[in-house]
């Protein structure tokens, strides 16, 4: 892992912002990683991306992003049907290792904070940090594929192959401890039980939503402090 994290430090030194691309430099270290997917294949069709609808990444274009908290910036992207980190090096795209990435890229244009965590269930993966502190706000997404649907009358269309977008779910975490759904108050009750009250009045007097961005942002500053 540390050989790794040398080799990937070392060539991306050699990464210029204008040219949006990696320099090799002859190391085999990209050896470790693997062309990125651009095709769905679920056994009824195989279809390329370009011949779907929609989009599989949160943003299709590649942007510079840091990582973790080095001055090192490459041009990568995210792909929320696979739940994978991309990364363009000399005009080619793969696969970051997730066992071996940096723990946190951050946009640089947006400054959108993207961690890695393992949650020991069906949500492991990729998560954007909303909100840091000893309690942090994680936000989830995903995007599914739907297959065609021919039309079955004269009278009904069909539907084409598509990616869409699922509504963003809403984690909180704590230092060394599990990520839990924000799915409703009484679960983020339970998880204060030392503040119940002051945090329930908190949420009554400010109307807090958990599906809002903005009021998650409020409820971290508010059980951060």
């Amino acid at each position: 892992m540390k050989v790794f994290f040398s080799f990937i430090v070392t060539v991306l030194t050699f990464f210029s912002l204008e040219a949006q691309q990696l320099s090799l430099g002859g190391n085999s270290w990209v050896a470790n990683f693997k062309k990125a997917s651009d095709e769905v294949n679920n056994l009824e069709e195989k279809l390329k991306y370009s011949e779907i609808k929609g989009t599989p990444y949160y943003n299709p274009d590649f942007e510079s992003a840091k990582f973790d908290d080095t001055p090192t910036v490459a041009p990568i992207r995210y792909n929320t049907f696979l739940d994978v980190v991309e990364i363009l090096i000399d005009n080619n795209t793969y696969e970051i290792p997730r066992e071996a990435t940096p723990k946190k890229f951050t946009f640089t244009k947006t400054n959108e904070r993207l961690i890695v965590l393992d949650t020991h269930d069906e949500y492991a993966g990729y998560f954007f940090e909303i909100a840091d502190g000893k309690y942090k706000i994680l936000k989830k997404i995903k995007t599914k594929f739907y297959g065609a649907v021919p039309s079955k009358t004269h009278f009904a269309a069909g539907t084409v192959s598509r990616f869409e977008s699922q509504r963003p779910l809403y984690f909180i975490k704590a230092e060394s401890s599990e990520v839990i759904t924000l799915k409703n108050t009484k679960d983020l009750l339970t998880y204060f039980p030392e503040k119940k009250d002051e945090l329930n009045n908190f949420l009554k007097t400010n109307k807090i939503k958990l599906t809002e961005e903005s009021d998650l942002v409020k409820l971290a500053q508010f059980i951060n402090n």
